[in-house]
């Protein structure tokens, strides 16, 4: 295939006059597909040298534990991240997303135990204050993840709150020692608006106290009549006579866990027990299986001392408190006993409360020490009903209540984005709070069409979003992605191809929006959330001699990936590929920030190539076009667009020109952008 000058390409390809019919419909619809050129000639591109100015805006998501350790421990730290931040800026990224870096509860960091300090396994304040200047000096921001729905039970706040009913901190967290009726009643304000629907007995976990153990205790279960009754008592020795039962059970613990009675004849059944729960326990007569197999209690009215409790039977029936246990439970709106949900009040008066000062008064410390902007966690979950006005008030009065801080030394507004896991049409609403926030819809549109190769509708699908969100606020910032720490790789979404992923790639960096990428998305990671998240969080592969295994949980198709190190020397890398098309992403406006508007014959409405998106993206003068091409294999295109020159592509891409026609051939998962005149 010979390969022309492509200044021999931009003079037969300018337009010319008039339409000239060259593409005989606008809707595709009566158009003979093109045929193949006999002789292609592979399109060279030749783009502006990029200046250095990022206008691509360009965030990278990484996790602190898994990016880069610095000082041997195979842990990933602050440090770590410095010495990396000369790779980000051949990446051409504007700011980095850190994953919680206070210390917390679990290797995450989502369940936060201090919002003003630095977990000493990523180093100290020190080092994180190195780590903002050396990123600010390569016109790096630094957005910190801000996680306020919930702390974790670990939290001296929370055991403050446990500690003493009198203590001030029980405002802090949404407790309660009838869940059910409170939220009835309208008592817990961040619940009120659903009503009975609000109640969800797997989100209330009942307080550890001194009471729950350990303790050496006998309980004696009478089946004999119709009513199942449960006594209990305190023993000095633990001794067990008579049969195991085959199908009553005590369940109770930290872990809960199944603990046969003894059969003493007679329907009476008993068991002695080393016994500690936080909980307190229930009464099985299944190992497997729940509904009518539970028994528990009828209120949350804690057992007295001997005195027989009637049991309750099926879905209704209430975790059996010990004597003197407290009843106090707490809410988790994740159903994980880990996190405590903190508590704004009513929305109304949310910022009045003390726990939203608290955690705003945390935030300004780091803003006041250079960060940039804050990542909120969970957003639709910080008031119960997600269907609600609630949130998006609660985020309009967190931003307003920042911004205003922020703006007191800076001349920009603060950048906030939040995590709305959501479709479009959910998200929208959150905009009225906040001014970014990520597009889950981008990706899940962008896998569908890839893995469908049909293109032809990613444009409008898009581009209808964004008008959901115009409607509640004029200047939106979509956070457009792939996978997150969340979800499984973009890769292994796309049947593990690394052609697919380099072509979502390349469209990541070629839509509107403001691009995320997810560390090891541009190396091609594989993995899937299947047992455990660890299988998406894999360590970076910087082939330098350097090891992190904070975790055993690895995907096997991780072997097959190249580090680092190997990918910078193969030009056609999926590392390369990216950082060819962010480096053009940064080089022209038009492509970084410009309208997204379809093409006029390569759209929605033209089924014949429905593996063709195509898209104009324009600034003030300059327009841009962009052509992909979703499926594996090559389609062949005629264009009349008045091309200046082509400036990035992806894959073979090559043309025939006659006259004023340029017949284009894309190979499979190929892309190619012009520059138009």
């Amino acid at each position: 295939m010979r390969k022309w000058n492509i200044l021999w390409l931009v003079a037969a390809m300018c337009f010319v006059g008039s339409l000239c019919g060259l593409c005989s419909c606008s809707s595709g619809e009566d158009e003979p597909p093109v045929e193949p050129p006999t002789e292609p000639t592979e399109i060279a591109v030749a783009p502006d040298e990029w200046d250095g100015v990022k206008r691509a805006d360009i965030t990278y998501q990484l996790l602190v534990y898994a990016f880069a350790d610095s000082n041997g421990d195979r842990l990933g730290d602050l440090q770590g991240i410095t010495s990396k931040l000369d790779y980000l800026q051949k990446l051409g990224v504007s700011a980095i997303w850190l994953s919680p870096v206070h210390p917390a509860a679990s290797y995450h960091g989502y369940d936060v135990k201090d919002y003003e300090a630095i977990d000493p396994q990523y180093g100290t304040e020190a080092d994180f204050r190195a780590l903002i200047e050396a990123a600010h000096a390569r016109g790096i921001r630094i957005y910190m993840d801000w996680v306020i729905n919930h702390t974790s039970r670990e939290h001296p706040w929370f055991r403050a709150a446990l500690a003493d009913e009198k203590s001030p901190y029980r405002d802090y967290f949404i407790l309660s020692t009838d869940p059910q009726a409170d939220i009835e009643a309208g008592r817990i304000p961040m619940i009120a608006t659903e009503g009975a629907a609000g109640y969800d007995s797997g989100q209330w976990f009942s307080t550890p106290t001194s009471d729950a153990g350990p303790q050496r205790l006998k309980f004696t279960l009478d089946w004999s009549g119709a009513n199942k009754t449960l006594k209990v008592e305190k023993v000095e020795q633990i001794e067990n006579t008579g049969t195991q039962a085959t199908y009553k059970w005590l369940y109770f613990g930290e872990q809960a866990s199944n603990h046969a009675f003894y059969d003493q004849g007679n329907g009476i059944y008993t068991l002695a027990v080393e016994f500690a729960s936080p909980w307190g326990c229930l009464v099985r007569t299944s190992a497997t299986q729940w509904d009518n197999y539970k028994w528990g209690a009828s209120s949350a009215t804690p057992m007295q001392w001997g005195v027989p409790l009637t049991l309750a039977n099926g879905e209704t029936a209430k975790d059996i408190l010990l004597p003197g246990m407290e009843v106090l439970k707490y809410h988790s709106h994740f159903w994980t006993e880990w996190f405590a949900d903190l508590n704004y009040g009513a929305v109304a008066t949310c910022e009045q409360s003390p726990a939203f000062e608290a955690v705003c008064s945390a935030a300004e410390k780091w803003l006041d020490m250079g960060v940039d902007g804050l990542r909120m966690d969970g957003a639709k979950h910080i008031y119960h009903n997600a269907a609600s006005d609630e949130n998006p008030t609660f985020w309009n009065k967190f931003y307003t209540t920042l911004d205003t801080h922020f703006r007191q030394s800076h001349t920009a507004p603060l950048y906030m984005v939040g995590e709305v896991f959501s479709s479009a049409a959910e998200v929208a609403p959150y905009y009225k709070g906040l001014p970014a926030c990520f597009e889950f819809d981008f990706w899940w549109r962008l896998e569908s069409a890839i893995n469908s190769a049909t293109g032809c509708y990613f444009v409008k699908d898009i581009l209808s979003y964004r008008a959901l969100y115009k409607s509640h606020r004029a200047d939106f910032i979509a956070a457009t992605k792939l996978s997150n720490h969340d979800e499984n790789r973009a890769r292994s979404s796309l049947n593990d191809s690394e052609a697919r992923a380099k072509l979502a790639g390349a469209v990541l960096l070629t839509a509107s929006g403001s691009p995320y990428i997810y560390y090891g998305e541009e190396l091609g990671y594989v993995g899937k959330k299947e047992g455990g998240d660890e299988y998406v969080r894999a360590a970076m592969k910087w082939g330098d001699g350097s090891t992190i295994d904070y975790t055993s949980k690895v995907p096997a198709g991780m072997a097959s990936v190249k580090e680092v190190a190997a990918q910078e020397s193969d030009p056609e890398s999926m590392l390369n590929v990216y950082r060819r098309f962010a480096v053009v992403r940064n080089t022209y406006p038009a492509l970084a920030a410009g309208e997204m508007t379809p093409h006029a014959v390569y759209n929605d409405r033209n089924e014949q190539y429905k593996q063709i998106a195509a898209w104009y993206r324009t600034a003030d003068k300059q327009r841009m076009l962009v052509v992909h091409n979703f499926s594996p294999a090559s389609s062949v295109i005629r264009l009349d667009d008045p091309i200046e020159k082509a400036v990035a592509r992806l894959g073979t891409v090559s043309a025939t020109v006659d006259g004023s026609t340029a017949t284009v051939r894309l190979d499979g998962y190929s892309s190619i952008v012009f520059l138009l005149k």
